[in-house]
């Protein structure tokens, strides 16, 4: 097994450990934030009775202030909680550099020194913007603002609706909560849930690309390029599939010629808010890691994980003879060793392996599986040979079907 395939292997399992954090995060942030909804409710249900008495006002202030008290119960409520998130993301930044260099030495069969990123470079992550959408793109904090602009503004809609129509202050409050018997899912405050969920799981797929492309790039001799890789079900949305193995450069490296080429290259999951699971993997450069090794690299023997030192002078001069060895001059001698040294590197490193991208894999399925995740009539034109990265533009839109159809014409 090559050094791309260990890595490649070490990195899809890590993305279970990945999701696990990223359930726990969520999982707290979404049980504080239904604590708010409780509290929020229950002032609420004290204070809007007393409000109702009589002729109603909207302009009245004590109303406008009930409504600026539910306000600031709510923006403090979810600040604490987003904070409280922040902690468990930074430490997330930290840890990521750390598995990144844990994960290539694993994989390379050689000891390597690996450039480092300052521990508050890391954290720049948190201010980039990320992709919330085909037209969409917010850093954490401008999310967070999004996230409390719209939940204020649902809130107070809710109850000048509820009281316009002289809907009883407990039905309001229902319309707020939702139903128990559908898990309160169907309740105004639910969207404020699903949302908080929906962008700390995009923000800590972020994070985590970000810093190993950070990572990646404090490496340029190491790494040569990325590859995008999306996960393989009926779940995974278009522009994954469609971008699923393509190359972008890094660094200053350029894509090889013939390898499809990920438009725009500067494209990175997650594609959209909430669940993307697609994600970068580096490809590394055999070459460049041979002018890190030198002529006596350090081999690591897998089975017995120890280190062996091979030297390449010596088993180019052993493979001449001795003879033959004294009659070479020094830049002959040197092309040989090099020669040598770089055919084992790539023969350890190894190329990009040959996987099935999201095309090739959907082909192998079923037509009853390709109707269910592309819609029946776009699945008529992939089986008629339509690629699936056509389904979207570069900005990650869905083309419609007459679109689609006349890409086929």
């Amino acid at each position: 097994m090559s050094a791309n395939q260990i890595y490649f292997d070490l990195q899809l399992r890590y993305q279970h450990r990945l999701r696990w954090l990223a359930s726990r995060i969520l999982g707290r942030a979404t049980e504080l934030v239904s604590y708010s909804d409780k509290q929020l409710l229950q002032l609420l249900r004290r204070k809007l009775p007393v409000l109702r008495r009589g002729k109603f006002d909207f302009a009245a202030q004590q109303f406008l202030d009930l409504m600026d008290e539910l306000e600031a119960l709510r923006r403090k409520d979810i600040e604490a909680t987003w904070a409280e998130s922040m902690v468990e993301i930074k430490e997330l930044a930290y840890m990521t550099q750390d598995k990144e260099e844990e994960r290539t030495l694993a994989a390379v069969p050689f000891k390597l020194t690996l450039g480092r990123i300052a521990p508050a470079l890391l954290l720049v992550s948190l201010t980039e913007p990320f992709a919330g959408g085909p037209v969409d793109a917010r850093t954490l904090p401008q999310w967070l603002e999004s996230i409390q602009a719209a939940d204020a503004t649902r809130i107070r809609a809710a109850i000048q609706l509820g009281i316009r129509n002289n809907i009883p202050t407990e039905k309001i409050v229902g319309v707020l909560a939702g139903t128990k018997s559908k898990g309160f899912s169907d309740g105004v405050l639910a969207a404020t849930r699903r949302n908080f969920q929906a962008i700390l799981a995009s923000g800590i797929a972020h994070v985590h690309n970000s810093v190993s492309e950070k990572f990646w790039d404090r490496n340029p001799q190491v790494y040569k390029y990325l590859q995008w890789v999306a996960v393989l079900d009926g779940r995974t949305s278009a522009i994954c599939r469609a971008r699923d193995g393509k190359f972008a450069p890094l660094g200053k490296n350029k894509v090889p010629d013939g390898f499809p080429k990920l438009d725009p290259p500067g494209a990175r999951p997650p594609a959209h808010v909430g669940g993307c699971r697609s994600i970068m993997v580096p490809v590394f450069d055999a070459n460049g890691i041979a002018s890190i090794i030198g002529e006596r690299p350090f081999f690591r023997e897998t089975a017995k994980v120890q280190f062996e030192k091979i030297n390449f002078r010596a088993k180019v001069r052993a493979n001449v003879g001795n003879s033959a060895w004294r009659q070479l001059s020094e830049v002959e001698r040197q092309r040989a060793v090099d020669s040598l040294r770089d055919k084992f590197v790539s023969e350890h490193i190894g190329t990009v392996a040959a996987d099935l991208n999201y095309d090739d894999w959907l082909r192998t399925q079923p037509a009853s599986f390709q109707n269910e995740v592309l819609g029946q009539k776009k699945a008529v034109l992939f089986r008629k040979g339509l690629k699936i990265d056509r389904f979207v533009d570069r900005a990650g839109r869905e083309l419609s079907i007459p679109e689609l159809r006349e890409l086929l014409e």
